[in-house]
């Protein structure tokens, strides 16, 4: 099995390094032309998938999207609510700052532990076989939690050794008796 881990385009927010959560903030120009790069970029190497699931937040559905119609995918997209972003609490909104500790239990933060399980539950209540392509487009910090619920907690979670990126795609090889293989494609 191979499952495709895709960050969505740019946003705004991105750029201005602000917590967005679970806030529905779209992609910007530089995000959709990001998205489109990479679309082309996937269809350019034949890459094929069986599933596409994605969030439910319109920065990853309209990132899904460009990805499908590019790479000519013309089944239905999967909206999962569990691959949404890491809920950010009070910290939704707030420009990023060395200072901030997201981890203050002031914050209301999603915890690394509550995100890794969310993660892991997204993952196993889908009965891949053993031969399917999954792609899935979805956010930072999930994706990076479904990297480390994919590798059965042999990577941990800030282990940034193995990327998400936006522009990029994050290649999760599954074989049977195997430690799961990742790398970026691009």
């Amino acid at each position: 099995m191979i499952i495709y881990l895709v960050r969505h385009g740019q946003t705004d927010w991105n750029n201005e390094r602000r917590f967005q959560g679970h806030r529905d903030i779209p992609l910007n120009e530089a995000g959709i032309r990001q998205i489109n790069d990479l679309a082309d970029k996937i269809a350019g190497e034949k890459i094929v998938f069986d599933k596409l699931i994605t969030s439910p937040l319109d920065r990853a559905g309209k990132s899904a999207e460009i990805i499908a119609q590019k790479t000519g995918f013309n089944k239905e997209i999967i909206i999962d609510e569990d691959l949404i972003e890491r809920d950010c609490g009070a910290l939704e909104g707030v420009v990023w700052s060395p200072d901030l500790n997201p981890d203050d239990p002031k914050n209301k933060m999603e915890t690394i532990p509550d995100l890794c399980e969310r993660a892991k539950r997204a993952i196993e209540k889908y009965n891949f076989s053993e031969d399917e392509k999954i792609m899935i487009v979805s956010h930072g910090a999930i994706l990076t939690a479904v990297r480390t619920a994919l590798s059965g907690n042999r990577i941990d979670y800030f282990d940034n050794s193995i990327p998400v990126i936006q522009g990029n795609v994050l290649c999760c090889r599954i074989e049977k008796g195997k430690d799961t293989e990742f790398f970026n494609l691009f």
